[in-house]
């Protein structure tokens, strides 16, 4: 692997495993985006009798939508998995009762992370991305509804013009009325000269959820909620729709949104936990600062998926973020073929073993590779690479969980088949530390 391969994150980066094998024929190809033909679950079990690994099937969680906490839905993102995963480990594996640092070396928007401190249990939210770091850090703590609502209040946004510049203003004038950029001017000037007040950081989190999407609660005229789109193509949207910017005052939006992100109390010993959190921007083959043995549980999502533009889907969310220019610097890397992906794999499972406790347990969420009509399992091909010496002890396959689920509203969108393609199924790679 070259260096930039060794320095990726679930959230900069998504894998190609497209390409030319080693001898130049036609490699495998990835299932990108979980839409193309998957496993049913008899072809599953049929791939597994020669494996050494006992392999769960069925509904281990549930499927319906929006089920757990309203505050893992305060932004959307793309490649995050469901919050009922990381619960689901996170209840097999952790006792109530203790203290446990909980880990995501691929930490995204933080469902992991989150869903830790909801249970209890402090984590480590590893992520090169500048985004998604400020994802991890701004729910940090989490003030109660009152305090927010009475912080934002205070905000003066719309009292002057803002000072944004003209090309930032030409860039956001086909998605916004011009009072409505001053004002999101006025908040993102204000939260980043004050970046560790939380209040403000939870507004601005809140705020970053609604810059652009499909409804009135989005600050923006129709676009999309995932990925910011470029100007021009927001030019010909309005102009094929017949649409015009009409303004659109933040802060009534914010806080609606607020009202119903924290619509549900918190865990008790949510804000004590998540004090205990750590956010790093590590090579997640090199987790430097994670100490040897220090992690009881890991719970994460590798790239696998087909090569996204990170920078351009999320340049609004970086541009209000302050962090735009530094998008150029993400180490990108783009695995051409299986074995490329396999020997990343190799290393970050091994630095993965590194960090668990002796008994600590580690799942990694993966999809499925097609080459022709063969269908390659990413979960088998991890599993084939243990057991692993690793420093402490050895790493150890103890499992493959696949969940199969009815289908969403998001999938049935893409007119996909229940059972018959990726997106029914998260396909799980369960291992264990063996002293």
């Amino acid at each position: 692997m070259g260096a930039s391969a060794a320095r990726k994150t679930r959230s900069q980066i998504s894998a190609s495993l497209q390409g030319q094998g080693s001898s130049g024929a036609p490699g495998p190809r990835i299932a990108g985006g979980r839409r193309k033909p998957g496993p049913a679950p008899e072809l599953a079990t049929n791939a597994y009798k020669a494996a050494d690994v006992p392999v769960t099937i069925g509904e281990l969680w549930t499927s319906r939508q929006r089920q757990m906490h309203p505050i893992h839905y305060t932004v959307s993102y793309r490649a995050s998995f469901k919050p009922e995963l990381p619960d689901y480990f996170i209840r097999r594996f952790l006792s109530e009762q203790s203290s446990a640092m909980v880990l995501d070396p691929f930490g995204g928007r933080g469902t992991t992370t989150l869903q830790s401190n909801l249970n209890g249990f402090s984590a480590i939210h590893n992520d090169l991305s500048p985004i998604a770091q400020f994802l991890g850090r701004s729910r940090r703590r989490i003030p109660d509804l009152g305090e927010l609502s009475h912080r934002l209040d205070a905000i003066e946004l719309s009292s002057k013009r803002s000072s944004i510049t003209d090309q930032a203003f030409r860039r956001l004038e086909p998605f916004f009325h011009e009072k409505t950029i001053h004002e999101i001017q006025n908040l993102r000037e204000m939260h980043l000269n004050n970046p560790d007040d939380s209040a403000l950081s939870y507004i601005a989190l809140t705020a970053l959820s609604r810059l652009h999407g499909h409804s009135d609660g989005f600050f923006s005229v129709y676009s999309f909620p995932q990925i910011s789109i470029m100007p021009d193509a927001q030019r010909r949207n309005n102009q094929k729709r017949g649409l015009v910017p009409e303004y659109k005052a933040i802060k009534e939006r914010i806080l609606k949104k607020m009202k119903r992100d924290l619509s549900q109390p918190l865990h008790p010993n949510f804000n004590a936990a998540a004090a205990g959190n750590r956010y790093l921007s590590c090579d997640a083959t090199n987790l430097d600062g994670v100490p040897t043995g220090s992690v009881d549980l890991i719970v994460t999502s590798p790239p696998f998926l087909d090569k996204v533009d990170y920078k351009k889907d999320n340049w609004m969310r970086a541009w209000f973020l302050g962090v735009e220019d530094g998008m150029d610097e993400l180490p990108l890397a783009i695995f051409a073929r299986l074995d490329q992906w396999k020997d990343f794999m190799r290393e970050a499972i091994r630095e993965f073993g590194r960090v668990l406790r002796p008994g600590g347990h580690g799942v990694i969420e993966v999809g499925e590779v097609q080459s022709g009509d063969q269908l390659i399992f990413l979960e088998r091909e991890m599993a084939e690479m243990l057991p692993l010496d690793v420093e402490g002890g050895r790493v150890m396959a103890r499992e493959i969980c696949i969940n199969q689920q009815e289908f969403t509203k998001l999938a049935n969108c893409w007119k996909v088949t229940n059972n018959t393609r990726g997106t029914n199924t998260n396909r799980c790679l369960v291992i264990r530390k063996e002293a």
